[in-house]
């Protein structure tokens, strides 16, 4: 069971590398759509009076978002695909639990997004000439494996929530500008109002974020950052679980119907 588990596992991931490379869809939201934020934001910090870019804000960000964006568009978009093409009760009713064909996918398309990041660090070096002198090394390592998987955990989530109905596609389409909004991707999220940052506390990316953000700015206070990982792992859990039941009532649906496309 453990050898067809790895099995199933590297033959998803490649497929699905093979298809986010030969998807132009991917050059736009990996490359070219953090590109054109990160240069919008590098202009709105000259127009402030700032010479040189803000690592964290502007460059790193911009990266952050090319993840971000790549998760939402390609995780909903590999069910909605399913579902067109008539995939999703096959895929529901095999051996293999939808949640783990889910769980590989999304996994692959967080991993997938990673190479907007290391766009960011490449031209945060060699373009814009940052040291990244004095940084908490550790405390960035831990706080992107903690992003990746708060980032996973939402992908799951969503990508089920479009197996459980159809028309959460349409809702789905309109979360990449409010979590990067509320989650401050491009800008310190103390600049929100108090109450948005109440609601911001509810999504894992943000607690994980602003450690990053502190780590790459130099803070190593170790009770701050440990808040911050164990508040966005815990909410990733809770998506994992809310996630465990929606796939059961996918389940319940397609043995009363016998299809998904109603729902």
């Amino acid at each position: 069971m453990k050898r067809f588990r790895w099995g199933l596992i590297k033959q998803q991931m490649s497929v699905q590398f093979l298809v986010r490379t030969m998807n132009p869809l991917s050059l736009g939201l990996f490359v070219i759509q953090p590109a054109v934020f990160s240069a919008v934001g590098m202009l709105l910090s000259r127009a402030a009076g700032n010479s040189t870019p803000d690592l964290v804000y502007n460059v790193i960000g911009g990266g952050i978002m090319g993840m971000w964006s790549g998760l939402v568009f390609t995780s909903t978009y590999d069910i909605v695909g399913d579902r067109r093409n008539g995939m999703l009760e096959l895929i529901v009713g095999s051996p293999t639990s939808l949640n783990l064909i889910e769980a590989i996918r999304t996994l692959t398309n967080v991993l997938s997004g990673l190479f907007s990041l290391a766009l960011a660090f490449l031209a945060a070096i060699l373009v814009f000439g940052y040291s990244f002198t004095g940084v908490n090394f550790w405390g960035v390592l831990i706080s992107l494996v903690i992003l990746l998987f708060s980032m996973w955990a939402i992908g799951v989530f969503l990508a089920n929530f479009l197996a459980w109905s159809r028309l959460s596609g349409t809702f789905v389409d309109y979360l990449e500008m409010p979590i990067a909004f509320l989650c401050g991707f491009m800008y310190p999220i103390r600049v929100l109002p108090v109450w948005l940052q109440y609601i911001s506390g509810a999504v894992p990316i943000r607690w994980a974020l602003e450690a990053m953000n502190e780590s790459l700015l130099g803070s190593f206070d170790l009770r701050y950052l440990a808040i911050h990982w164990v508040m966005a792992v815990g909410l990733s859990f809770v998506l994992i679980v809310l996630t465990s039941r929606m796939q059961a009532k996918v389940h319940d649906s397609i043995r009363l119907s016998g299809e998904l496309s109603s729902i």
